[in-house]
């Protein structure tokens, strides 16, 4: 209801607006020119890491721009030491921290204002509020007629990565390297690694991660499907298992945990974001769910396996990586739509990808290419 009312009244106030202040046309920009640039990216931790090409993109085109990002404060960790990043602003949610922000973006002289990924009204409401005459958004936002440019994504299985770099690509701006990036610190892989050999008692020569939770239900594979899984390649690498899960699933992955034979360590929420990456860093091989740690893992170069259901592998999916992978089966059992809309009654499409499946990919794919030099 509230999101309706916020829409509604957005929608009045920036037409209004848009009356007195027209966007300036794109034609008129010219990037040389620029300085300041904001990219807007509030929303998940996957949304984050697919516009890391995108952000790569601009800065390597444009080299003089002080690229600066919008994010989630859940996740904007991310973004320390990327290159490509000046500054991170943190999105406050609702409320008068909402209108103080907008207040504090209205001072920053932004030059061009790009929205790569985010919620309306929010999103296009703290981007009008910086006073920029340029600003390029989605042509799926209600909102776009605030914007100087929309992009558009007439292919449904596009992948986010490339959906992202559409809006560098309107600037001149891409780029060759279209993988994922996440950049750590040698302390915290060193804290990571100090932390495994603290739980294991000596670090593990085989670490596997499995990531058995997500953000609802129709997007986790069974859970005694992954207890298989995980006593199989007990048995068959005497591989050490990190669960990574949040600290609201933790139940779950702690469920998961009792099941497998010998030690685990489990994330659990008690770990900060960077030091959970920094221990997945240190893995062999991620099995996960659709969730934040598979692209996490992708973005860290570890081998990954990612077990999808409702949303397609070329939209979402391993893109342009060796060390990705996945499997898939919703086409084949199950051509309803509305699990996207979160309406599944049962996951039938994940529930047909079998343990036994998983196995055999893990062998043909992540053995002979990723155990060398491990046994």
């Amino acid at each position: 209801m509230w999101h309706r009312f916020l829409s509604w009244l957005a929608k009045r106030y920036l037409g209004r607006q848009v009356q007195k202040r027209p966007p300036a046309p794109l034609s008129q920009l010219n990037p040389a020119a620029l300085e300041r640039v904001l990219v807007l990216n509030a929303t998940g931790l996957g949304d984050l890491l697919f516009s890391t090409p995108a952000l790569r993109a601009l800065k390597e085109t444009y080299p003089w721009w002080q690229v600066d990002v919008l994010a989630h404060p859940r996740y904007a960790s991310l973004l320390l030491e990327n290159p490509h990043v000046a500054r991170r602003w943190l999105y406050p949610g609702r409320g008068i921290r909402f209108f103080r922000l907008m207040g504090e973006l209205g001072r920053q002289h932004y030059q061009l204002v790009i929205i790569l990924h985010g919620n309306d009204p929010e999103a296009t409401l703290l981007s009008w509020s910086t006073g920029c005459p340029t600003i390029i958004g989605s042509a799926n936002s209600p909102l776009s007629f605030c914007y100087s440019a929309a992009v558009s994504h007439p292919d449904p299985h596009q992948h986010a990565v490339e959906r992202r770099l559409d809006f560098a690509r309107l600037l001149g701006a891409d780029t060759p390297d279209k993988k994922m990036h996440l950049f750590l610190l040698p302390a915290e892989v060193q804290e990571a690694e100090n932390i495994l050999a603290q739980h294991f008692g000596t670090p593990p020569s085989l670490l596997i991660a499995l990531h058995p939770t997500g953000s609802a239900p129709y997007k986790c594979w069974p859970l005694n499907y992954f207890a298989e899984l995980g006593n199989q390649l007990s048995s068959t690498y005497r591989a050490a298992f990190l669960l990574v899960s949040g600290r609201r699933d933790r139940k779950r992955a702690a469920s998961l945990a009792s099941l497998l034979p010998g030690k685990t360590l489990l994330t659990g929420g008690r770990f900060s974001l960077r030091l959970t990456a920094a221990l997945l860093s240190r893995c062999h091989l991620l099995v996960a769910n659709d969730s934040g740690p598979l692209h996490l893992g992708l973005a860290l170069r570890v081998p990954t396996l990612g077990l999808l259901g409702a949303d397609h592998p070329h939209r979402i999916g391993p893109y342009q990586t060796e060390w990705g992978a996945y499997l898939y089966k919703k086409e084949e059992v199950c051509p309803e739509v509305r699990c996207l809309l979160r309406h599944c009654p049962d996951n039938r499409c994940l529930q047909a990808i079998a343990p036994s499946e998983v196995m055999h990919q893990i062998r043909e794919w992540w053995e002979p290419r990723f155990l060398k030099g491990l046994k």
